[in-house]
């Protein structure tokens, strides 16, 4: 991009922050697409300035209305194109996507809404959730709840955010394998051995989305490759102990957001020495393969089967009960019982025995649920295998037990917030902000997220009578934020209100607070602003 083209974009992004201030007329946008179109014309861009015509024409052929800053967003995102692709003709996706290619989460972070709009409109093709996250500490924070194949970060020429970026790139190295990819605007050469030294994997200037497309999708493939390598038991094909700390970050997660539990079962193979000793070893790993064979075939994708060690295999259900995971494991009993195993020249059966848990407690360890799991085993085995036995509750309180039991004591004291926001990103990024808050007050907190207003109104936790915590976004489908507000005021909840908005109109900001809001936010969240309120409003509860 040439500087006269890099200067009229950078204009635009002035422009797009001031619309932030209040919503703009269909007149305004036109007069300003049109003001887009004569400079194009005087750098030389006829490209941009047809465009940027078009665009002025459709909006003033249209209904006069009142845009958002997001709305005007959208509309321009052809004219952004001719920006980021300048001449060239873009290489189109569909062609050079991969007919085997998987699913996979990319997250973009970086204050450049108009480079994120472009890209997420050009990959559309792409086989990837794309989630854009406006700063770099949100997105450090998001890491564990979203799981990203890949992270996008968008460097400012001007400040480059030096400190943000090395947190957030020591924060995923912390992580498996998680490739980086930054967009710096500043094409110096020590600017990208900066970024290479604190972990990137590539650095690029703001690029044509084929170009990008490319380098994301080679990234994601070297990760998965990284992961089967690591994570993946070689003789099984399934996951390896090394995965299991994962997957319990992710169900205690699911636990803590929706309170629905998931269940741990450890099996164990019956005699499995004997079958060693009799029929060899090659007969020993038939009987291993076919095992996690059946287990993959005959569970969910949701599921995970991972090899705890030798003839030990664990099988996690997620958002299951206890009831529904008999069940499934009685299944899986019976069709492996029933399987015959070949290997070298043998034929022979085998059973297992294992012991199931149900972890419905976020705030237990991988290790305690590991060793009512493995009690359990020892149960079936002692009563001759082939058989399924459910763990019972510990016979001592392990380390924090009487803490923990003094607390569930005390229940009613703990801390309540409900997340009202239909944006799924912004919903867990609180959420983990809300934990961490309530865990530096040692505090107990029970967190609850809804996509929109009406279902808030329809829970358990609008009903039940205690003091709680509320954050609203403004605009949601069914029932915006404002009518949540005036439910909640006119029922006389005992509750606090944050209202989080895009809008940054005073007029606006004084009617909700006219109406009862405590606190007032604006997007995209500063940080540490976000975290202060949200610390005050907590205290509050306990007044």
């Amino acid at each position: 991009m040439d500087r006269s083209t890099a200067l009229l974009l950078a204009r635009m992004k002035e422009q797009y922050e001031r619309w932030k201030a209040g919503p703009l007329t269909s007149r305004e946008f036109a007069r300003f697409l049109r003001a887009v179109g004569r400079a194009a014309t005087v750098i030389g861009r006829p490209d941009i300035a047809a465009e940027a015509e078009r665009l002025s024409r459709q909006v003033n052929s249209g209904k006069e209305k009142e845009w958002t800053a997001e709305e005007a967003l959208v509309e321009i995102a052809p004219l952004l194109r001719c920006f980021y692709e300048e001449k060239e003709t873009p290489f189109p996706l569909p062609l050079i996507k991969s007919e085997q290619e998987s699913e996979a989460t990319i997250l973009l972070c970086g204050n450049d809404p108009l480079f994120f709009t472009y890209l997420c409109r050009a990959l559309d093709a792409a086989p990837w959730r794309l989630l854009t996250v406006p700063s770099l500490e949100q997105a450090a924070a998001s890491i564990i709840c979203l799981s990203p194949d890949c992270l996008v970060v968008s460097l400012s020429e001007e400040d480059g955010e030096p400190s943000a970026l090395a947190s957030l790139l020591e924060n995923a190295g912390r992580h498996p394998y998680l490739p980086v990819v930054v967009i710096s605007a500043d094409g110096r050469k020590e600017t990208q051995l900066k970024c290479y030294e604190l972990g990137a994997d590539d650095v690029v200037t703001p690029t044509a989305a084929d170009e990008l497309f490319i380098r994301i999708r080679r990234l994601i493939e070297k990760k998965r490759k990284i992961d089967e390598l690591v994570l993946v038991d070689e003789l099984t094909g399934v996951y390896n102990r090394k995965y299991l700390p994962r997957v319990y970050a992710r169900l205690r997660s699911d636990l803590e957001r929706s309170g629905t539990p998931s269940c741990l079962a450890l099996l164990d193979l019956d005699h499995f020495k004997q079958i060693n000793d009799r029929f060899g070893h090659l007969a020993g790993d038939a009987v291993l393969k076919k095992l996690a064979d059946v287990l993959l075939q005959h569970t969910r994708g949701l599921d995970t089967v991972i090899r705890f060690g030798g003839e030990e295999f664990i099988v996690w259900l997620a958002q299951t009960s206890k009831q529904e995971a008999r069940a499934v494991l009685e299944r899986l009993r019976h069709q492996f019982e029933g399987e015959e195993i070949v290997a070298d020249g043998f034929r022979l059966s085998c059973t297992f025995s294992a012991g199931l848990v149900e972890c419905d407690q976020a705030d237990e360890s991988l290790d305690h649920w590991l060793r009512l799991a493995d009690a359990a085993l020892y149960e079936a085995k002692k009563k001759g295998g082939n058989r399924i036995e459910e763990a019972g509750a510990p016979s001592a309180p392990h380390d924090g037990g009487q803490e923990r039991s003094q607390r569930r004591r005390t229940s009613g004291r703990r801390w309540a917030v409900a997340i009202v926001d239909d944006d799924e990103l912004a919903r867990a990024v609180i959420a983990d902000l809300v934990r961490k808050l309530a865990a530096e007050q040692q505090r107990e907190v029970d967190v609850e997220e809804f996509g929109d207003g009406l279902s808030f109104l329809q829970s358990p936790l609008y009903r039940d009578g205690r003091r709680f915590i509320v954050i609203l976004d403004r605009v949601m489908p069914k029932m915006d934020g404002l009518e949540v507000l005036e439910r909640l005021r006119q029922e006389r909840k005992r509750c606090k209100v944050m209202m989080l908005t895009s809008r940054h109109d005073e007029r606006e900001i004084a009617h909700a607070l006219e109406r009862g809001v405590d606190e007032y936010v604006t997007k995209p969240f500063k940080w540490l602003e976000l975290e202060a309120r949200l610390r005050r409003l907590l205290r509050g509860l306990d007044s």
